[in-house]
């Protein structure tokens, strides 16, 4: 490990001696016992737009949302089957002073690859169907992971945010059409 990581992890005695007290004491900072949950709440579908998917997610003191939207893109060449899932985390300083102003940090980053690692790994997202013409024209799927307030646990509550705001989405179907059989149709939600 790096000399200068190595000295900002380093505990002074008043913490280490806070942190054993409160470990007797079976209570935590936030007042909960060391097994208790912290409450959750989900509110789905506070759309920007309406063919955008959204969640808002409360984790004790934490507020998460996600939002989803969909474009057309080419596809990767390595990839020409497969649609885009892309996460990105936005650490906003009114969430928590420690964030900077319009700069993605190393936490926002490490954040944004933990959740695609989930959804990708738990299959959440089927990227090969959101192939519309193979090697030409795949959706691509933004997550916008807005972190509101930062009160602790920002991975689950930026995951589930992720998950729901995922839940609420409905790509718009289309179908191909015009004289080459190559012009892409959306069609409506209804």
């Amino acid at each position: 490990m790096d000399a200068r990581l190595a000295n900002t992890w380093r505990l002074t005695l008043n913490e280490k001696n806070f942190i054993k007290t409160a470990l007797l004491s079976e209570i935590r900072i936030d007042g909960r016992k060391p097994f208790e949950f912290r409450n959750i709440s989900i509110n789905f579908g506070r759309q920007v737009k309406s063919e955008d998917g959204s969640a808002e997610v409360q984790l004790g003191q934490t507020r998460v949302m996600g939002i989803v939207t969909a474009k057309f893109v080419q596809p990767y060449r390595d990839r020409p089957n497969e649609g885009i899932l892309a996460i990105y985390p936005e650490f906003s300083p009114m969430a928590d002073p420690s964030f900077e102003a319009g700069r993605s940090g190393e936490s926002a980053v490490e954040l944004g690859r933990i959740i695609d690692r989930g959804l990708r790994e738990s299959r959440a997202v089927d990227t090969e169907s959101l192939c519309i013409v193979a090697g030409k024209l795949v959706w691509a799927i933004r997550i916008d992971i807005l972190i509101l307030d930062n009160g602790g646990n920002l991975v689950d509550a930026a995951n589930i945010a992720a998950l729901a705001a995922l839940m609420t989405f409905r790509r718009p179907e289309c179908s191909l059409g015009g004289e080459d059989g190559q012009e892409v149709i959306i069609h409506p939600p209804e």
